[in-house]
């Protein structure tokens, strides 16, 4: 039979990964086939993250990933289908938004360095945001993240406690 995991395997070699540009990423993040050493796969399913600050962006990516596949399997011969399940909405905040003064405030009432920044990731203020609530991402101080030297002091995880509280404590009205 035709082995699916090797036929993902040569498609997947089209798809573009790691960071595609300053405001966007994609990951290959899960393959899964096959039920025993001895059988040839006749299914496998692959799971994808892709992100970016910029709509238009996610979009076009999406599209090509999509074309990747479905290109890799006529060519391949096998029935390749696809589903996209969007995860994070991209979002922008203006840099004088209520909640980003507010966090800054209140690190600079601790005495904590500002740094007002896009960042790439997912998080719940992605959700937030998308259903018309402005939320931001705190900075927890981590560093080389998402590699094997990600390193998070300790002083740093009492700060965005610290700084968490002050945030609430400043903006009860």
């Amino acid at each position: 039979g035709i082995n699916a995991i090797k036929k993902a395997a040569e498609i997947l070699m089209d798809v573009p990964t790691a960071r595609i540009d300053e405001e966007t990423t994609c990951n290959i993040g899960i393959i899964h086939g096959g039920t025993a050493t001895n059988i040839v796969p006749d299914l496998v399913e692959i799971a994808m993250d892709c992100r970016s600050r910029n709509l238009q962006k996610l979009e076009a990516l999406t599209e090509r990933i999509v074309n990747a596949y479905k290109e890799g399997g006529r060519k391949a011969g096998v029935q390749v289908d696809v589903e996209v399940r969007p995860s994070y909405k991209p979002y922008e905040l203006p840099k004088d938004s209520k909640c980003i003064m507010l966090a800054a405030k209140a690190a600079e009432e601790l005495g904590l360095a500002v740094d007002i920044a896009a960042t790439g990731g997912g998080s719940d203020s992605s959700h937030f945001n998308a259903y018309g609530v402005p939320c931001t991402v705190l900075g927890t101080g981590m560093t080389n993240v998402h590699t094997v030297e990600e390193v998070l002091l300790e002083k740093d995880l009492y700060d965005i406690c610290e700084w968490t509280l002050a945030i609430v404590a400043g903006n009860v009205e």
